[in-house]
This record gives structure tokens, sequence and C-alpha cells, in this order.
């Protein structure tokens, strides 16, 4: 029995080496990004929602697409103290008017 525990113990040192490894790079990986602002320019989705942040030039800009009403909203982070909406678009409106300006008219 000792032989069995023996190698279970030497076949499972990779595993826990591999974790310690990735352990140390999350760690690392969330010192460089703790205090930093929001990471312009990232995308996620939960549910029926979609944020995507963007360098707005002195603020950024959050644009939030909600799939159940169909619509986008767009906000302006100011001074990383107040979020103000800016525009609230109908996606099927945005479209519509997309595809009478692709045809000319």
């Amino acid at each position: 029995m000792k032989t069995t525990s023996r190698m279970n113990l030497v076949a499972s040192a990779p595993l826990w080496a591999s974790a310690f490894v990735l352990i140390g790079l999350i760690l690392v990986q969330s010192a460089r990004t703790l205090g930093n602002r929001a990471q312009a320019e990232m995308v996620s989705a939960s549910g029926g929602y979609t944020v995507l942040t963007a360098d707005g030039g002195t603020d950024e800009v959050l644009i939030l697409l909600d799939e159940r009403s169909e619509e986008l909203y767009v906000y302006r982070v100011e001074n990383q103290r107040s979020v103000d909406m800016k525009e609230r678009v109908s996606l099927s409106r945005l479209f519509t008017d997309a595809r009478a300006a692709a045809q000319g008219g």
C-alpha cells in the first residue's frame, strides 16, 4: 500500500506545481490591475445585456445593449465620479435608418 500512495504523490506533484503557478499568475495580474481605472474597450455580456467601454477622450464611454427591449444606451463617465446617460437608441429604428441611408434615401 505504501507503494501506491507514493505513486499517487509522485503523479500528483505536477498538478500541484501547475496549480501554484496559475495562482501566482493570477496574483501578479490582479496586482497590475488593482487600483486602475476601468479598462477601455472591454466587452462583457450577462443575460440579455452586453456592456462595452470605450475611450471617449477625456472621459470614458459606456454602451449598454439591452437585448430584451432592443435598445442601445450610451453613457458617459465624467471625471470618474458621475455617469450620465447621453443617448437612448432603438435598434430597430437604427437599422431602418441605416438601411434607408444605404439605399440612398
